[in-house]
């Protein structure tokens, strides 16, 4: 169950006692979205199989939000694992509040002709074929007031040079959300981040108009508390962008 906060400091955790699952928080962006989610003061439950990238991120958290952490040993790359992830939460805490699935990283290789099969398998099939497991296994878990929020890559918007992977697996992503938010008219809210290159741990350095981790957690944050955004798929290539759906977001 959630840890609940001293009553002085409920005012800066409007997600307190609320249960958010992001697979893939072990990684560079998902680092970003499972600290901004526990500063908010939500309980964040992060599955994954290897217990060394939990025991990483817990000491990057740190031990305060930390105690809101929740890593499980668990898989999420198919359709079964999922299925016995979200019943375990639910098992566990008792209700899922956002899911924000963080799958996936960067590839390039060559030619799209070049590409090897390891490759495709890695960067496409699997990565692919979780997103979709675990928007099986936990939409339909979902509280009612609850949101879904993916993760994708600007790339998925145009056919990224030696990239071409990781372009297809963007934009089966964005049609994904579109797919849900047909299927679920309204009954769900479920959102896309569109990301420009991200500032991260393995990536400290780059254009000072890069988004970091952090501020990608703090847009997935503010999509969390919209009730009112729905079915969107909202940029977020550039910090001005950012501060200009944080505005709209938290209006």
């Amino acid at each position: 169950m959630s840890t609940p906060l001293p009553p002085e400091a409920q005012q800066d955790a409007p997600l307190d006692g609320q249960v958010v699952v992001v697979p893939g928080g072990t990684g560079n962006v998902g680092e970003g979205i499972v600290r901004a989610f526990l500063r908010a003061g939500a309980t964040v439950v992060v599955p994954g199989r290897n217990q060394e990238r939990l025991d990483k991120l817990a000491e990057l958290i740190g031990p305060e939000p930390g105690k809101r952490l929740v890593g499980i040993r668990a898989g999420y790359g198919t359709f079964a694992e999922c299925t016995d992830l979200a019943d375990r939460v639910v098992a566990d805490h008792g209700r899922i509040d956002h899911v924000v699935p963080s799958i996936g990283g960067w590839w390039r290789g060559n030619t799209l002709w070049q590409v090897d099969e390891d490759d495709w398998q890695q960067h496409f099939v699997d990565t692919t074929t979780a997103h979709l497991a675990v928007a099986r296994a936990f939409v339909p878990r979902l509280d009612a007031a609850g949101s879904y929020t993916l993760i994708a890559g600007f790339a998925g918007r145009q056919a990224y040079p030696q990239a071409r992977i990781i372009s297809m697996h963007a934009a089966a992503v964005l049609m994904m959300r579109e797919a849900l938010s047909a299927d679920l008219r309204g009954r769900r809210r479920v959102n896309n981040l569109l990301l420009g290159p991200i500032l991260n741990r393995s990536r400290p350095h780059g254009d000072p108009s890069w988004l970091t981790a952090d501020q990608v957690g703090a847009a997935a944050v503010a999509v969390a508390l919209a009730p009112s955004v729905r079915d969107e798929s909202i940029s977020l290539g550039t910090v001005a962008e950012l501060d200009e759906q944080l505005a709209r977001l938290r209006a």
